[in-house]
């Protein structure tokens, strides 16, 4: 295969991972928001789900200190799987740009 073929694939993959990430940490923090009962928690998915340095995530976690989440054992069962699967894409993507990087400087 060529290697401007293999880098493109590469970064399809991370572009791929990155919406998956980006999906799963919507999903988390909609689903917290609602068992803390904070207004809008739409708004605040999209808040903590964007941006590149996760100002949003922050601004989401002050805000949601001073109340009490009320989930339920399935919720809570979902939450950590949605948690299980942020750590597995983590490590899909640090592997993706691994693999990008040494790609790229191979066959520079």
């Amino acid at each position: 295969m060529s290697e401007t073929i293999i880098i493109f694939l590469l970064m399809g993959l991370l572009l791929l991972a990155a919406g998956c990430m980006w999906y799963y940490i919507f999903s988390l923090v909609m689903m917290d928001a609602k068992s803390r009962g904070i207004k809008n928690p739409k708004f605040w998915s999209i808040v903590a789900s964007g941006g590149q340095n996760g100002g949003g995530l922050f601004l989401y976690l002050f805000t949601r200190r001073r109340t009490i989440s009320r989930m339920n054992s399935a919720e809570t069962t979902r939450f950590l799987t949605l948690k299980r699967k942020i750590y597995c894409l983590l490590a899909v993507m640090f592997f993706l740009f691994l693999l990008f990087v040494i790609v790229v400087f191979r066959f520079s």
